[in-house]
């Protein structure tokens, strides 16, 4: 999944802390800007210090996570998230995470189309109470659609997001005085909220409140899906080099995650839930009044904007999936369909119909309802993705059932009994490794190579792990087992810290990940009992 390529092609060695701040940039641009607006409604409905104690909790584990992930994708070569999973289960496991992650992007782009009509509709009818309903009418419906055909398609369109650098970076800056109006504001008013008890102290005791809040704070965390494309675009030119590029990425994405979101997210959760509390905060931040007079319209004209330019990355992330897909369905530039007027179309025209016209049709049917949207894709696409899958992998990885190892396993087995033309018996297995780390399609795959070139290169060079002389420099460590780049399963001092940090504490961060997923969806959608 290209993703801001522009910024992270940027990242030198992958060695420095120039190129780790570079990383910290992009990955709190890719995955702040929507998610910051609903945290102050998660905290006023859960409470101070249930809040805080829950998103260190998701905080940490996403840490975690992330690390899982980094060290699958070294150990077997891959390059992104789609890879690892096709190493670790082949091409079904694959498809299965590719439609989670479609999920989670999909998701993600309807609640920030809701979230940019909420905040539109609210300053213009706060500011101009006399203007046209049909203005702001709907939560903003002419603003969701105003954004998205006029701004989001056609940046969609642009092969690369490196027009888009400088805005992007703005947009931290943006997110920071945001933050910090909504801290201002709640301290010189007393924080009302939290004087009065709508915002408790502790918690709020409310189970069903908890677990939305759960989710939406795992929303606001969902790190993984837009990390493990920034790894393919980091030097790669040797399995040494790709080692270094995932430390430097996992530096990265942990100041990140403990740093600057975590300190966003808690400012804006405990100050914004300070000041209005239960009863009065919105489920987005720019529904609330942050500013005296036309400020609020001049603050939340600022970040609608910023977020109609932040969405186009995270289509194109969705994008390349599908279009991954519509090309094993119709090959040879989707010539497989039969309308001529097709034909004569750009597929990244016809995959942006398909996307971003899905998603504004199911964000015009549901306005005004970003926080369940949010809540429903934090339960489900980023509850597979942060929390189940990055363990699945691990497990597998850690005892020997990946995919990948059992195949070379097999293959040197046959090769020792001479089964296998043209290998001789006892040669030490080799792990194939493309231009991007990833490995060929396999046989009965219905995908063209055409489609495979595209994905695997991501429009790279063709062979940039290659030396002048053509061989390879991607060579598993002497002491790798086979199928894998390096060991994956690390000789530890301790069996009990073995036990807690490999066995038990991956299966803690799934099963409470998936607990709170599950009581969210439960709870979210139960009848609501008549009085």
């Amino acid at each position: 999944m290209p993703l801001l390529g522009g910024v992270a092609g940027r990242l030198g060695d992958g060695s420095s802390w120039r190129d780790i701040a570079a990383a910290v940039a992009v990955l709190t641009l890719a995955t702040t800007g929507n998610a910051i607006l609903p945290i102050p409604y998660a905290f006023a409905i859960s409470g101070a210090v249930a809040s805080t104690l829950m998103i260190v909790f998701v905080a940490l584990s996403n840490v975690f996570t992330c690390k899982l992930l980094l060290q699958g994708a070294v150990a077997t070569g891959a390059a992104d998230y789609e890879q690892l999973a096709h190493n670790v289960g082949g091409r079904w496991l694959r498809l299965w995470s590719e439609v989670w992650v479609v999920v989670l992007l999909v998701g993600t782009n309807i609640g920030a189309i809701i979230q940019m009509g909420e905040a539109f509709g609210f300053a213009v009818e706060t500011q101009w109470p006399d203007a046209p309903t049909w203005l702001y009418g709907r939560s903003g419906t002419a603003a969701m659609l105003f954004f998205t055909l006029v701004i989001i398609f056609p940046l969609s369109m642009l092969p690369k997001m490196r027009k888009l650098e400088m805005v992007g970076n703005f947009g931290v800056v943006i997110l920071f005085a945001l933050a910090i109006i909504v801290a201002v504001k709640a301290i010189s008013n007393g924080m009302p909220a939290l004087s009065s008890g709508d915002f408790a102290s502790v918690s709020s005791g409310d189970l069903t409140s908890i677990s939305e809040t759960f989710s939406l704070l795992c929303f606001a965390f969902y790190h993984q899906v837009m990390m493990m494309p920034m790894l393919s675009e980091m030097p790669r030119v040797s399995s040494d080099a790709a080692r270094e590029s995932a430390r430097a990425l996992h530096r990265a994405s942990t100041i990140v995650i403990l740093g600057t979101s975590g300190m966003y997210y808690w400012v804006t959760g405990f100050f914004g839930a300070s000041m209005y509390g239960a009863t009065d905060v919105s489920d987005n931040l720019l529904g609330n009044t942050w500013l005296p007079g036309a400020g609020t319209f001049v603050l939340n004209l600022i970040v609608t904007i910023y977020l109609s330019i932040s969405i186009p990355p995270i289509f194109q992330a969705t994008n390349h999936t599908v279009d991954s897909w519509l090309r094993g369905l119709f090959p040879r530039n989707y010539g497989g369909l039969t309308r001529p007027w097709v034909q004569h179309l750009p597929p990244r025209f016809i995959v942006n119909l398909i996307t971003i016209l899905t998603c504004l049709g199911v964000a015009l049917g549901v306005p005004g309802e970003s926080a369940t949207v949010l809540s429903v894709t934090g339960a489900t696409g980023v509850a597979m993705c942060s929390y189940v899958l990055p363990v699945v992998f691990h497990f597998c990885l850690y005892f020997g059932w990946a995919r990948c190892m059992r195949k070379t396993a097999s293959s040197a087995q046959l090769s020792a009994n001479g089964g296998l033309a043209g290998v001789e018996a006892g040669a030490a297995p080799t792990v194939e490794v493309s231009g991007m780390g990833l490995a060929p399609p396999t046989e009965g795959s219905t995908e063209s190579s055409e489609a495979y070139k595209d994905f695997s290169n991501h429009g790279a060079p063709a062979s940039p792990s290659k030396q002048v002389d053509g061989s390879p420099k991607h060579e598993p460590a002497p002491d790798a087992p086979a199928g894998l780049m390096f060991r994956y399963r690390k000789p530890r001092r301790y069996p009990f810290f073995t036990l807690a940090y490999d066995i038990v504490l991956p299966c803690l961060v799934t099963a409470l990940g998936c607990f709170f997923s599950v009581a969210t969806l439960v709870l979210l959608f139960q009848p609501v009992a008549e009085e």
